[in-house]
């Protein structure tokens, strides 16, 4: 692509800035222009001195014939943050078209040192322009200021930015001058083009609004390929796919230049310049999968245009590429011709732009309207009704471009390209023609459907996450790694997450009938988008389910029910008369939904008693009203603790009791309960009672008075090995205290290793020096187990025991060539405790570790122990 006249970034404006800065070159360097620069009278014109100094900008206006000097002349205001770049200014002298002169005034923001104005503005700044020029003869003294401001100085985000850009353009005689914007939404396929621009009025010295501009660079436009259009007449048939979709213009009447590409021979784009139009452009995007051939062209609309007019030549392009095509005739006389423009070669582009070049005059228009660039009144609207691109796809329906898809390959993502920007019927044929497609196939035609608003995409969708659900192998809980996602079904979340809670109907339709897995599958997705639609739909679904769906369902329900978007309509479906309406498993299955959150539910503390005062409760609601009893004790309701603490200590079944002292570790207030139900006959409703004791005291709760003795007796004696186990892991994140770590010494006795173990954790976490050589002792004893001896060195660095130092050192440099996994064990343990220890001498001690030849994970084992921080005092 030949260059712009924009320098790359729109910093400047490129042709008009090279020809200025010829001019300034004969004029002197600008940092070093002392002279004041003066334009000389010309018809019409008084004459204009201009001086730039120190003291700032001075210019003055002086009759045709009179001598004319700034001294004595007006000085301009600029703005504070100008000032110190007028030291760096130059004033270019620019003749206009019919011999006026005016001074394009610049200080670039690079031309000064950095200071305040160049910080202000950002490094690569840009420049500010005055235009000033002497008043016409007869209208007074004094310089006219035509346009001050900034240009290239770029605001807005990314995408959207806008800057002000003042264009000299050279015409025969003379020049135009012509003031405008540069937009970053508004380009032709990346060129940057002058928009919104006025142009001074030589008659009037004034900015006129309205005027065009040929944004495309004369050296592109000589190089364009040249294309004739051809007529059809009649019209040439339009495709059935509308490629080309209108992005952005330079002006439009009424804003409605989509009109170009809409399919509607009634309707037209036209431009809303002042003049033949030369330079108005519309953008439009295509799709660089699909081959261009040739275009299609309609120029009047069947419905007319007031002023209308036809263009003799116009320009196509693309961002890499130009074509200049002219018109047979002047189309605005042929009502009904279509005119084909057949290209020298196929293109493949993301954006094609129609530039206006020369246009035919329109009838009745006053002479020289339709000659290049010359002005004619605001009637003139050079017009285009339609635009089509011709591919190799012409004259197939949808049905056929959707079998085309098959395969995945170039014509595939072709005709996906023509579908996707086609509309709802390409959509319906997508649709239709999905199962018969292969996966490459489906995976276009999805794509296809992603066009479509969510009201079709839903259906469509939702209906693939069913299938795809019954149809993927069950879900496993071994080890072996799961199977790779499903990617049509994957496609199917996406979408449906996409449109939220528009999907949530068709969601609630395969909840209620769908199958099983299927059922599952869009219960998790409706949670997810529309919790608050979720919760009586996955209510009613769980009326009649059973077993792996229905624990699916509740999981759904918990997840939409702990939703701020549900809250208002998890507070309606606890309001006992709603709630009783419903069978009690639902009841039920609500209350467990809602978690740890039901003591903020208003009401849920009466829909809970509501279920737990019936008469003759059977087990199971007992059992499941459990954990609900506890989230509502832990938010103060006194009903519900009072119920857990009977069901704690009171009923006859003992897997009621069990779930109580499960829950009950978190309700402060039932720690006695607790402690008496480490005493439960029923072994494991102690275990459940003791570990909930356990996880109070780690969550630094405060337990009775009794607890450490009570628990000892357990360690003690009771006979099964992993309730004593669970009692030492109690005592030992309990508070120390002398009764306490005299049950743990005693435990190490215990002839479980397991229990041995918990308590050597016990005595390490209570730093419990008084018994330090009893713990010595079991580090020490190599027939003892070796985790028991691993948990001791523990034990004993926790305690700082400095005496066994070399000890550890040993085992250590042991582990460096073991003889099993017990001499790898113990060094790593001994590493650990010389780490907390951290004697003085440690580096020396573990140099033989850091050796190449330790095996690497020893070898960081080492190093961590040498980088910890101490945790004892020397």
């Amino acid at each position: 692509m030949r260059r712009s006249p924009f320098r790359s970034g729109w910093r400047r404006v490129g042709a008009a800035v090279g020809w200025i800065a010829a001019s300034s070159a004969l004029l002197g360097n600008a940092a070093a222009q002392v002279a004041p620069v003066v334009l000389p009278h010309a018809a019409g014109q008084q004459a204009l001195a201009v001086r730039i100094d120190a003291g700032g900008l001075t210019a003055r206006a002086c009759p045709a014939a009179a001598a004319c000097a700034p001294d004595g002349g007006k000085a301009l205001a600029v703005p504070p943050e100008v000032a110190p770049l007028l030291g760096g200014a130059r004033v270019v002298p620019v003749t206009l078209a019919d011999g006026k002169r005016l001074a394009k005034i610049e200080a670039p923001v690079a031309a000064t040192p950095a200071g305040a104005a160049a910080t202000a503005l950002g490094a690569g700044g840009g420049s500010w322009v005055m235009l000033l020029a002497a008043p016409l003869a007869g209208k007074g003294t004094e310089p006219v200021v035509l346009w001050s401001g900034w240009t290239g100085v770029s605001t807005g985000e990314h995408g959207e930015g806008r800057s002000d850009a003042v264009v000299v353009e050279p015409l025969g005689s003379g020049s135009r001058v012509l003031v405008g914007q540069l937009r970053d939404d508004v380009t032709i396929c990346g060129r940057p083009a002058l928009v919104g621009a006025s142009e001074v009025d030589p008659r009037t010295m004034t900015l006129l609004k309205g005027a065009s501009f040929q944004n495309l660079p004369l050296e592109e436009r000589r190089a364009a390929s040249k294309v004739a259009a051809e007529r059809r007449e009649p019209d040439a048939a339009a495709p059935a796919f509308r490629l080309l979709r209108p992005t952005a213009a330079s002006s439009a009447v009424g804003k409605r230049f989509a009109e170009i590409a809409d399919g509607d021979p009634k309707t037209a784009w036209s431009e809303g310049k002042v003049g033949a139009g030369r330079g108005e452009f519309v953008s439009l995007s295509s799709a660089d999968e699909v081959g261009i051939t040739g275009l299609g062209l309609r120029i009047k609309p069947t419905e007319g245009v007031e002023g209308g007019a036809a263009p003799r030549t116009l320009f196509v392009a693309t961002p890499d590429r130009l074509f200049q095509v002219s018109l047979p005739e002047d189309a605005w006389l042929k009502e009904t011709a279509g005119y084909e423009v057949k290209l020298p070669e196929e293109i493949r582009a993301s954006c094609i732009a129609v530039v206006l070049d020369e246009a035919y005059a329109p009838r009745g228009a006053p002479a020289g309207a339709g000659d290049r660039g010359a002005p004619s009144g605001p009637e003139v609207r050079v017009t285009i009704a339609e635009i089509t691109a011709r591919t190799a796809f012409d004259g197939q329906g949808p049905a056929v471009l959707v079998g085309a898809l098959a395969g995945g390959g170039e014509r595939a993502r072709a005709a996906a390209a023509l579908l996707a920007r086609s509309g709802p019927e390409a959509v319906e044929a997508a649709i239709a023609g999905y199962d018969k497609l292969d996966p490459a196939g489906r995976q276009l035609a999805a794509g296809v459907i992603d066009t479509a608003p969510c009201a079709v995409q839903i259906p469509f969708f939702t209906a693939r996450l069913a299938s795809g659900a019954a149809a993927a192998p069950p879900r496993r809980t071994s080890r072996i790694a799961p199977p790779e996602p499903d990617p049509e079904l994957h496609h199917a979340r996406d979408r449906i997450r996409r449109c939220g809670r528009a999907a949530a109907p068709a969601l609630a339709e395969i909840v209620k009938g769908g199958a099983a897995a299927a059922r599952v599958a869009a219960a998790r997705e409706l949670a997810l988008v529309a919790p608050a639609e979720a919760i009586p739909a996955l209510l009613d679904a769980l009326a009649g389910a059973r077993g792996a769906t229905r624990r699916e369902l509740r999981a759904a329900l918990a997840l939409a029910a702990r939703s701020e978007r549900a809250a208002s309509v998890v507070e309606e479906e606890v309001q006992l008369d709603r709630l009783r309406a419903r069978p009690e498993e639902a009841q039920l299955d609500l209350l467990r939904a809602l978690g740890p959150s039901l003591g903020r539910v208003k009401g849920g503390g009466a829909a809970f008693q509501a279920l737990a005062s019936a008469a003759s409760a059977p087990f199971e609601r007992r059992y499941l009203l459990q954990a609900p009893a506890a989230a509502l004790a832990r938010a103060g309701e006194a009903p519900a603790e009072a119920y857990l603490r009977a069901s704690l200590r009171k009923d006859a079944d003992a897997h009621v009791r069990l779930r109580a002292a499960e829950v009950a570790a978190d309700v402060p207030a039932l720690a006695p309960d607790l402690l008496a139900a480490a005493s439960d006959p029923e072994v494991r409703v102690r275990e459940a009672a003791i570990v909930a004791l356990s996880r109070a005291a780690s969550a630094g709760g405060k337990l009775p008075a009794g607890a450490p003795a009570a628990l000892a007796a357990r360690l003690a004696s009771d006979p099964w090995t992993f309730i004593r186990g669970s009692a030492a892991l109690a005592i030992g994140a309990m508070p120390a205290t002398p009764a306490g770590d005299r049950a743990l010494v005693g435990a190490l006795a215990d002839r479980s290793p397991e229990v041995r173990r918990n308590a050597l954790d016990g005595l390490g976490a209570h730093r419990a020096v008084a018994h330090i050589e009893a713990v010595r002792d079991r580090a020490e004893d190599k027939e003892e187990d070796v985790e028991v001896r691993a948990r001791a060195i523990l034990a004993l660095g926790a305690m700082c025991d400095a005496s066994s130092v070399d000890l550890w050192t040993r085992l250590a440099l042991q582990a460096k060539a073991p003889m099993g996994e017990r001499d790898q064990r113990l060094g790593s343990a001994a590493l650990a405790a010389l780490g907390a220890v951290h004697p003085a001498d440690l580096p020396a001690r573990l140099k033989p570790l850091l050796d190449k030849d330790t095996p690497h994970g020893l070898r960081e084992t080492a190093r961590a122990a040498l980088s910890a921080p101490p945790q004892c005092r020397r």
